[in-house]
């Protein structure tokens, strides 16, 4: 059997097996054993922990199980251990600055006020780690062993490219309210995120970038999201708010919507360029024979 065509089959086990898991997972926990209120709607630190917890442990059995029958280590599949803090690190900064970059200039334009801090504790650190693993479970599921070895079967760009798309369009179909902005920009982010992968050979600075992201958005600066019925969550940080045309602010689907987010896309590519210009990826190994069972 070709390597390319080995690679495709394991980026299939992957998609499937994950999807089965967290699927299973997701019965036996909220549906049998109701370790989360379902009847509670709201967004809170507790619900997407319970959540992103079962996709996490999902697409890690997944990829052990990929890992085993490809004969590759689990380092070539994303999740290499050197310099994965201060990746972790310098993504979250990525991340972080970026929304603040993005709502001062909406700011600047009169779609945002500030308002006062209502600080909590609780709240704060709560939804730290809610998006902190929002960004380990995508990251994991997209950019991970999906993404390497769909690109060691296709190669990187493509492979890249096509869960990008897939990664927008899940947004686009499967959230209410979506709009090509909110899914181009969601596209883009996923291009942003696997060059990332490509030149530190791990997803750590792309789990970092997304969790920062999605709290400074959402929880530090109170932007609606369309999955909480394009309201702001509750227990935001700030008591201001978002006004003016939806080109601006994003409308209800975030300011990650604002057509202000292209130009920070654009500064994302080029400042992370600039820091890791060294290509530090290496795609997988070839994939053992024996280990797929049979030759060609």
């Amino acid at each position: 059997m070709h390597p390319r065509v080995k690679a495709f089959l394991l980026f299939l086990l992957f998609v499937v097996g994950s999807n089965v898991l967290a699927a299973a997972l997701g019965w036996l926990l909220v549906l049998k054993l109701h370790v989360i209120d379902t009847h509670d709607r709201s967004w809170r630190p507790g619900a997407f922990i319970w959540f992103e917890g079962i996709g996490i442990a999902a697409a890690f059995v997944a990829t052990s199980i990929v890992a085993r029958i490809g004969g590759l280590p689990l380092s070539r599949l994303g999740y290499a251990p050197t310099g994965a803090l201060r990746q972790l690190a310098v993504g979250s900064l990525f991340g972080l600055t970026a929304v603040i970059v993005l709502v001062v200039a909406i700011a600047t334009l009169g779609g945002f006020t500030f308002g006062k801090p209502v600080f909590s504790g609780v709240y704060t650190l709560g939804w730290l780690v809610a998006f902190l693993m929002v960004g380990l479970a995508e990251e994991m599921d997209y950019r991970a062993a999906g993404l390497l070895t769909l690109a060691d079967a296709i190669g990187f760009w493509p492979a890249a490219i096509a869960l990008s798309i897939l990664f927008a369009g899940a947004h686009y179909f499967l959230k209410p309210m979506e709009n090509i902005a909110d899914a181009l920009s969601v596209g883009l982010l996923g291009l942003f995120v696997s060059f990332t992968v490509l030149r530190t050979g791990a997803i750590w600075f792309a789990v970092g970038f997304h969790g920062l992201f999605d709290y400074a958005a959402i929880y530090l600066f109170g932007a609606p999201n369309s999955g909480n019925a394009g309201r702001p969550i509750a227990t935001k940080l700030l008591t201001g708010g978002y006004h003016g045309p939806a080109w601006l602010t994003g409308g209800p689907l975030g300011v990650e919507a604002s057509w202000l987010v292209f130009p920070v896309i654009a500064l994302l590519f080029l400042s992370f360029h600039l820091t890791y210009r060294p290509l530090r990826y290496n795609p997988p190994a070839p994939i053992q024979e024996e280990n797929l069972g049979g030759t060609a």
